[in-house]
């Protein structure tokens, strides 16, 4: 049941997150014109980052006991600013940033991470599988969110837009705190208060989240920008609104596979791969210029991506010593990570420029280098961990 409600979490946070690609593409072209388009990727990437970055405050919260808490006032926030954001008006670029970025941001980091943290109070073994389970709710938001807001967008306009939005995130967010149940001990047995200064002593944790933020830095390139992408290749506009349900779609493949190997295999020896091939798939988006290019481009981009996020929880939980640690070392991870999606996509936005001629080029080299070294330091971080723990790696 808590995997369950987990995943509805999942669904309506880094599945919306994942469809910000729509709104991007809508705000360039009708309701911020005024913008470019780094400016208006600021609005997701800042999104992007409260989602990860709140871990810092929820991950220490969660370890104490605050689930419910956090869980209630997370989710009353989500609707709210869903349905403030409704009312924002044309080219009014600060309504707009402070309701989906600020405050829609802020409410899925406090709900993110208590809800797959979670997981682990339920799970020692198959805990990957668990978790990758859970993430998949995110591959069906993606897939979910493109399609319902294009449309809506297009029959009903942009306010119709974000209130069907509202109405999904309301019931998500009603099932998910029904179904979800934390596990704490009990209360004459509290665990010892873990310390940020131990983690920041612990080689393969510290090796591994300098990876993360580097593989972050580049990862959300795609799923912010695809869909403008396709747009500029002259692709038609049908299948360019679908490019993200598409690349959703693969990624429930790549949200589960993966972490079924994980669970045999190792985290790290499957991540590293993962890591790898999305990187790898950036610099083919260099040849993606016709229909089939574009669908083959999201379904391999869409799996691999997908794997590297599901694999991020179980990677943290993999690397504790201890299960009360689960939630710090969440955070602050998460709160690295979230910088990185934070700079990453205005980088791109930069690199590309504002049109009607974009530079790809330039963002795809930078996106694909950049998750090529945090592969490479992934790969420090698996020998760092063998080594410390008497194993063999890979």
């Amino acid at each position: 049941m808590t995997v369950a409600g987990s995943w509805f979490i999942s669904s309506i946070c880094f599945g919306y997150v994942n469809a910000f690609g729509v709104y991007q593409t809508y705000y360039v072209e009708t309701l911020l014109p005024s913008y470019s388009a780094s400016s208006i990727a600021w609005i997701g990437s800042l999104q992007t980052y409260f989602l990860f970055a709140m871990g810092l405050v929820t991950g220490p919260l969660f370890d104490h006991g605050y689930f419910w808490h956090m869980m209630i006032v997370g989710s009353v926030l989500y609707v709210g600013t869903l349905f403030a954001q409704a009312q924002v008006q044309k080219d009014s670029y600060y309504q707009v940033f402070l309701s989906q970025a600020v405050g829609q941001g802020i409410a899925m980091g406090i709900i993110f991470l208590p809800s797959m943290a979670v997981i682990g109070h339920h799970f020692q073994k198959r805990r990957a599988l668990a978790m990758g389970l859970t993430v998949t709710g995110s591959s069906v938001g993606g897939i979910i969110f493109p399609i319902l807001v294009n449309n809506v967008f297009n029959d009903r306009g942009y306010v119709w837009g974000v209130r069907a939005v509202g109405f999904f995130v309301l019931g998500a967010c009603v099932l998910g705190n029904l179904l979800m149940r934390p596990r704490y001990p009990p209360r004459h047995t509290k665990p010892p208060t873990p310390s940020i200064f131990k983690l920041l002593r612990d080689p393969p944790y510290v090796v591994s989240i300098g990876g993360l933020f580097l593989t972050a830095l580049g990862l959300f390139f795609v799923i912010f920008y695809i869909q403008l992408y396709t747009l500029t290749q002259g692709i038609s506009e049908n299948l360019s609104f679908y490019t993200l349900a598409i690349l959703n779609a693969a990624s429930v493949v790549g949200r589960t596979l993966p972490n079924i190997l994980a669970d045999r295999f190792g985290i790290l020896q499957v991540m590293i791969p993962t890591v790898f091939l999305s990187g790898a798939i950036v610099f083919a988006m260099f040849g993606v210029k016709s229909v089939g290019a574009v669908v083959i481009f999201c379904i391999m981009y869409g799996f691999s991506s997908g794997a590297v996020v599901s694999l991020l929880a179980p990677l943290m939980a993999a690397l504790s010593d201890h299960f009360w640690e689960m939630g710090m070392r969440m955070g602050f991870a998460f709160s690295l990570i979230g910088i990185a999606a934070l700079i990453g996509t205005p980088i791109d936005g930069a690199l590309i420029g504002n049109g009607p001629v974009f530079d790809w080029w330039k963002a795809e080299i930078f996106s694909g280098i950049v998750m090529l070294a945090g592969c490479a330091l992934l790969v420090v971080a698996g020998y760092l961990l063998a080594k410390k723990r008497g194993l063999h790696f890979p």
